[in-house]
């Protein structure tokens, strides 16, 4: 183009190299189905569980060793790796705790003397076999020893109020009612033995030696924890046991 003489330079106009796209459809996207989700396990009822365990194997301690009234709960829920709104969570109270111990360390002697079935055995093996457990059941667990022993000295206070301890006993007389109506009928055992008065010697033959052997230790000058004692007290304590049921009275 000339303008008076001048020559302009008209642009060019401009091309886009990108076409410009319509826009495209919104297109709708499939709904997707729900996944189903894996049931996972009651991880929170084992938990509590466990941690209810926990408390109560520590309270066992620590009543064993300080008895009712010097037993602390913070020391309690520390032994458990608990804390103290769990424990009273589980427990409710101090009182409650304790009696929980009572039953526990009462339960789980009555059934481990369940589990030796008497009835199955001759009348003196049977007999035999339950004095050897006694006996080896307190020799094995000094905190029980020591819960009876403090138990003992609140006149059974909280062992009265358990609903579950006075029923724990009574199969075990049944059974040693059974063996000894046998051992009479087979002619091995002296007549007349009561049941409960056979237990209470058992437990004292067990037991007796040991709450007793700091005590006796110093009196006689004889180290009564040593295993060379203990071994010939066991051998002792079983003679005496046998001898007693075969023994007949003179009239």
């Amino acid at each position: 183009m000339i303008v008076q003489g001048k020559k302009l330079q008209v642009p060019k106009p401009v091309l886009s190299s990108k076409v410009a796209k319509p826009a495209a459809a919104a297109r709708s996207k499939p709904a997707r189905s729900p996944v189903a989700k894996t049931a996972k396990p009651p991880q929170r009822s084992r938990d509590a569980a466990a941690t209810a365990e926990r408390i109560l194997q520590s309270a066992i301690a620590e009543f064993a060793q300080n008895g009712y009234a010097g037993a602390r709960i913070d020391a309690i829920a520390r032994g458990a790796d608990a804390n103290m709104r769990m424990l009273y969570h589980y427990f409710g109270s101090k009182d409650a705790l304790y009696i929980r111990v009572l039953e526990a360390v009462f339960n789980d002697i009555r059934l481990q003397e369940q589990r030796l079935k008497l009835k199955n055995m001759p009348p003196l093996e049977a007999m035999t076999k339950l004095f050897e457990f006694t006996y080896s059941h307190f020799a094995a667990n000094p905190r029980f020893i020591r819960i009876l022993a403090s138990e003992n000295l609140l006149e059974a206070k909280y062992l009265t109020r358990s609903k579950r301890v006075s029923t724990l006993s009574s199969p075990l007389l049944l059974a040693i009612k059974e063996a000894l109506s046998r051992g009479e009928a087979e002619g091995f055992f002296r007549q007349g033995i009561d049941p409960l008065q056979l237990y209470v010697s058992m437990v004292a033959l067990s037991y007796f030696h040991i709450s007793n052997a700091p005590t006796l230790s110093h009196l006689f000058g004889t180290n009564l924890a040593s295993a060379q004692w203990k071994m010939q007290r066991r051998r002792h304590a079983t003679e005496m046991m046998i001898a007693f049921l075969g023994f007949a009275p003179a009239a």
